[in-house]
């Protein structure tokens, strides 16, 4: 496994997080399809573990990743916020099918 296929998933990263951030959809669609291909390479693989520079490398992505992970919930969470909100004020207005677990 060559350093290529991790630096293609941390720019796979950057792309949907700077996508995220923009709050395009259509961004985040094309990003999140060449992230979970990238990814796809990276699991596949798996001799990133045994490779000190690869996992060293990788562990520099895990702080990335989590910032990405927590934008994605506060989105998600912004989201509900708005749906709530609309609904409260709207009785037509499409209601959650579930609640989220606290």
């Amino acid at each position: 496994m060559s350093l290529a296929i991790i630096d293609d998933f941390a720019n796979a990263t950057t792309q949907l997080r700077a996508a995220m951030q923009a709050a395009d959809l259509s961004d985040i669609e094309q990003a999140m399809a060449r992230f979970r291909t990238a990814l796809d390479a990276v699991q596949a693989v798996g001799a990133w573990r045994t490779d000190p520079a690869l996992k060293a490398r990788v562990g520099q992505l895990l702080g990335e990743l989590q910032s990405s992970r927590m934008l994605a919930l506060l989105m998600s969470d912004l989201t509900g916020q708005m749906h709530a909100s609309a609904a409260a004020r709207e009785m037509n207005a499409p209601q959650a099918l579930y609640q989220p677990s606290r």
